[in-house]
């Protein structure tokens, strides 16, 4: 719409001296400009660009290692598990030949010799699992964040596995140990299945970041509140006591191989639950690796169509 607007003269008798008109441009609503439009598209291609690029440096390949310190770890578990199986064979052996036609001492000396020897490697086999199973955690934690863009501390997760260790350790030497009574026994588990579940918590932020199966945390957890119980309860390889009692013998063994079996099972679940970790940071990088690229793709072919 085009409209001509004439100024009046200065001074009265100017009759010849007219201002020079001026011509203004009012555009038509709802009607953009060239201007307007240029500046519109030039804001939409922003908001599609701005996104797309810290969604694709987020998303970063994991380090790869992982899975070695699974089997490690997972291998480790196993190990432990048939040096009690080992001792529960060697502690039934002696019972059954204590049936069947006596037992010298020289071999009653014999046999708890070589139980001491599984109790030092079974030790030892704990210890060593530890450091590796902390080292699959900061490094987890570190493919997480990577993959996903989360800011998921290491040294958060790893201090909260050490912590739950120490903790359970403690307990168990502090409470468990020196407890005359059952009711003392029960009381110091309860307090090694809270740290239990203070190690179970910080794994599951992680599993939750990497969209992962958490039903192998679950079960590991409870596998290792059960093996606690029984440990502590019916006793294991590294604090069995020698007993001359023959009875005594096949009790133990039986005792022992139920926990060689819990000990089995919780090297399988713990082994599940890493691997859903694994799987689910090497998925969530691949699909945001993807998604980056198909929206900076998207925007360079915006900005190629882009008018001036």
């Amino acid at each position: 719409m085009i409209s001509r607007k004439s100024d009046a003269p200065e001074s009265e008798g100017a009759t010849a001296a007219v201002k020079a008109s001026r011509t203004t441009i009012t555009p038509i609503p709802g009607v953009e400009t060239a201007g307007q439009e240029r500046t519109r598209r030039s804001m939409r291609h922003e908001r599609v660009e701005r996104p797309s690029r810290p969604a694709l440096t987020t998303a970063r390949e994991p380090i790869a290692g992982a899975r070695v310190l699974r089997l490690g770890f997972t291998a480790m578990i196993f190990l432990a598990s048939a040096a009690t199986a080992a001792g529960a064979v060697l502690m039934l052996l002696l019972w059954m030949q204590h049936r069947d036609s006596g037992v010298l001492t020289t071999q009653i000396d014999r046999a708890w010799e070589l139980f001491d020897h599984l109790r030092t490697i079974e030790r030892l086999v704990a210890f060593a699992i530890v450091p590796i199973t902390l080292g699959w955690i900061v490094l987890a934690t570190l493919n997480v964040r990577r993959a996903t863009g989360e800011r998921r501390n290491p040294f958060v997760a790893g201090g909260a596995f050490l912590a739950g260790v120490i903790g359970i350790w403690f307990v168990g030497a502090e409470m468990v140990a020196t407890a005359e009574d059952w009711v003392g026994t029960t009381v110091g588990i309860v307090f090694q299945s809270v740290f239990v579940a203070l190690v179970l918590l910080s794994m599951e932020r992680l599993a939750e970041s990497a969209e992962a199966r958490r039903r192998g945390l679950h079960v590991t957890a409870v596998m290792a509140i059960v093996y606690l119980a029984h440990l502590q309860g019916l006793g294991g390889v590294s604090n069995l006591e020698r007993t001359e009692d023959p009875e005594r013998w096949g009790m133990l063994g039986a005792y022992l191989v139920i926990g060689a079996l819990i000990q089995a099972l919780g090297a399988l679940a713990a082994n599940e639950a890493a691997r859903a970790i694994e799987e689910g940071s090497t998925h969530r990088y691949e699909l945001r690796s993807r998604f980056g690229e198909s929206l900076l793709a998207q925007a360079a072919l915006d900005h190629q169509h882009r008018p001036g």
